[in-house]
């Protein structure tokens, strides 16, 4: 699956220390993404590259720094802001118990630091502890406002048999107006679930993808896919970032389902890129990447045997109902 972006961050907190920290064995702070060997960035640099390392294109490019400095100021000086960026880096490479551990320890330390709650909350949701989910999102009434708490309790409750109360709930309880991104972004997911991609468009046609982050590219083109716009997705994605050799897997994935799709145009070239970046993944094996090669030979390349190896690679790490979905279309292909 794709690591969710914490969808419902709402501020930085302050810097809090402490002592002792979780510290990752040396064997997992191997960066998996290129890296530039730079200055030791300040702690708001570190925020301001996490935050930019979102959006399209930038995600390989900034996670090995960004893991490799954050590594190193965590064992040295850790802080509440510290191990909230580093176990968000951890995240995105699924490596979540080590993830949980160092929000575990910030909040011990710092239990008023929204973002961490956020954090863990998602983690703990992306594992399949909905309940443990939700309730984290509650520890966080008091401490922001109702719409966050909202927002967060509704998404986990929505992965748990209630997807469609949810639905509503959330889209009742904020007046649409006043809907941040972040909620706009979870209602549009939502909505694609229950299998209306014109109401999750409506929930996103006010947002710029040029800003937004990767996760919430990926959900509009999975809208566009949803309603025959392959077109659409053709021209709009490769538009966001000038190298289009650092798009990320997810957004390539989309562009050659589009370009397969798109039979008034036929072209190969997003199919042959996206071939080689699913034979790169598996030289590596890139376990992390693992949703994106079972729906490529599901998809793409149709190998079912492939498609259910690496769908059940990632069913082990990552159990929302798009995680299952995905099981049983592979299960199925190879009936």
């Amino acid at each position: 699956m794709m690591t969710r972006a914490l969808l419902y961050i709402t501020l930085i907190v302050p810097f809090y220390t402490w002592a002792e920290p979780y510290i990752p064995s040396g064997d997992t702070v191997i960066a998996k993404a290129r890296s530039t060997n730079i200055a030791r960035l300040s702690d708001d640099e570190l925020m301001s590259l996490l935050l930019s390392s979102q959006q399209v294109g930038q995600t390989q490019v900034s996670q090995g720094l960004l893991k490799a400095q954050l590594h190193e100021r965590y064992i040295q000086s850790p802080t509440a802001d510290i191990g909230y960026m580093y176990a968000r880096v951890l995240q995105r490479e699924h490596l979540f118990t080590k993830a949980l551990l160092i929000t575990q320890d910030v909040l011990e330390h710092s239990p008023r630091h929204i973002n961490t709650h956020l954090l863990r909350a998602n983690i703990l949701m992306v594992q399949g502890k909905f309940t443990a989910s939700k309730q984290q999102c509650l520890q966080l009434t008091g401490l922001t406002t109702i719409d966050v708490v909202n927002t967060c309790a509704l998404d986990a409750l929505s992965q748990d048999g209630q997807l469609k109360q949810s639905y509503q709930s959330l889209k009742n309880s904020i007046v649409p107006h006043k809907q941040s991104e972040s909620t706009r972004h979870v209602l549009a997911e939502m909505a694609m679930r229950l299998n209306k991609p014109k109401a999750a468009l409506s929930h996103l046609n006010t947002l710029s993808l040029n800003t937004a982050p990767v996760s919430l590219v990926v959900l509009w083109a999975d809208i566009q896919l949803a309603l025959g716009h392959y077109q659409k997705v053709l021209n709009t994605l490769p538009s966001l970032t000038s190298n289009n050799q650092n798009l990320e897997d997810a957004l390539l994935l989309r562009l050659a389902i589009a370009e397969q799709n798109n039979t008034k145009n036929p072209q190969s070239e997003w199919q042959h890129l996206m071939t080689q970046r699913v034979q790169l993944r598996e030289l590596r094996q890139d376990r992390f990447h693992a949703s994106y090669l079972a729906r490529y030979y599901l998809d793409l390349n149709k190998q079912p045997d492939k498609a259910l190896y690496w769908a059940k690679v990632n069913w082990q790490q990552a159990k929302l109902e798009s995680d299952q979905q995905l099981l049983d279309r592979a299960q199925g292909a190879t009936l």
